[in-house]
């Protein structure tokens, strides 16, 4: 990641090239508009911005691959799908294929790294790509036929890793998705590989949705609690903290929804003491959004204030590929 002073200035000289308009406030005062954004949620916001879905056709009966266009292969076996009643499907089905892998495109989406482990405890995950699939015939929603499965290959970045794990993920709002392991045998396993040519893992899905090829991030020393004090929020009840770092090319972005008197703080004694990490922090107020952003090193139970600047969506999706 690179130095946030060089990013932030740079920024800065963006920005003044952007148009900025002036309305009175009530007070006869002037406010800075960016632009008048369609949303005013948090919700609206990943909507709009996050990664859209690649549409795909498939012959049902005979089967075969999608390719999605950052590299994410789905192979399907003949005659997978049924309908809500378990009605074999045939002829052609429409497959929507979402594929994720950078930090920037999981806070776009609200879909971090979030995790429980084997035995049900909050954690977070270092990952190889998410990947999403969904299966319909003239609207409707299909779904596998019983002991069916489809194979998910992602393309690797960190190279063959033995803890590496298939996991699948439950979606809400709040949380955006908590993924959970499915069994704890990875490489070498019944239902998962690594290939080298190119290099990459293959992994089997039992139902459509959210799937991943992760691992659980393992820290041998101090754990602390952080806390994010949302006084500097323009709208505290609309805002998304997550925190972001990267652990041999694979990143993790652990998303806090745990309230406390000042704010949301994060899973208690989960973060490891002196690891450099990234903040960041979106909110939409009034049809605008705002961004905070600061790099920092864990500190034990350490209490963060800060700093929201309003931007344009141009302005926060730049920011954010840094991070990538």
């Amino acid at each position: 990641m690179r130095n946030l002073k060089t990013v932030f200035a740079s920024l800065f000289i963006a920005s003044l090239t952007l148009f900025t308009s002036c309305d009175p406030d009530d007070d006869g005062e002037s406010i800075d508009i960016l632009e008048v954004l369609e949303y005013n949620s948090i919700q609206g916001f990943y909507e709009v911005n996050g990664i859209q879905d690649q549409d795909y056709t498939l012959n049902a009966v005979t089967g075969g691959s999608v390719i999605g266009e950052n590299g994410t292969i789905v192979t399907f076996p003949a005659n997978a799908f049924v309908d809500e009643n378990d009605n074999p499907i045939t002829g052609i089905v429409d497959v929507a294929l979402k594929e994720i892998f950078t930090p920037s495109e999981m806070i776009l989406s609200n879909k971090p790294t979030n995790a429980l482990s084997f035995s049900n405890e909050n954690t977070f995950l270092l990952s190889e790509g998410e990947t999403e699939v969904r299966i319909s015939q003239n609207g409707n929603s299909l779904h596998l036929a019983n002991g069916i499965n489809y194979q998910v290959s992602v393309p690797s970045a960190g190279g063959l890793d033995y803890e590496m794990l298939p996991f699948s993920g439950t979606t809400s709002d709040e949380e955006g998705i908590v993924w959970t392991p499915n069994g704890d045998v990875g490489v070498g396993g019944s239902g998962m590989e690594y290939v080298t040519a190119p290099a990459s893992y293959i992994y089997d899905v039992f139902n459509t949705g959210w799937s991943n090829c992760d691992k659980f991030y393992n820290y041998p020393g101090v754990q602390t609690t952080n806390y994010i004090n949302l006084i500097n929020s323009p709208n505290a009840a609309e805002t998304a903290i997550f925190l972001i770092f990267e652990e041999n090319n694979l990143p993790a972005v652990v998303k806090f929804t745990t309230p406390y008197a000042n704010g949301i703080q994060s899973y208690i004694d989960m973060l490891p003491e002196g690891l450099t990490v990234t903040y960041v922090a979106i909110t939409v107020e009034n049809n605008q959004q705002y961004l905070a952003m600061e790099e920092v090193i864990i500190s034990d139970e350490e209490e963060l204030t800060l700093n929201f600047e309003l931007k344009s969506t141009q302005e926060i999706l730049d920011a954010l590929s840094i991070l990538d």
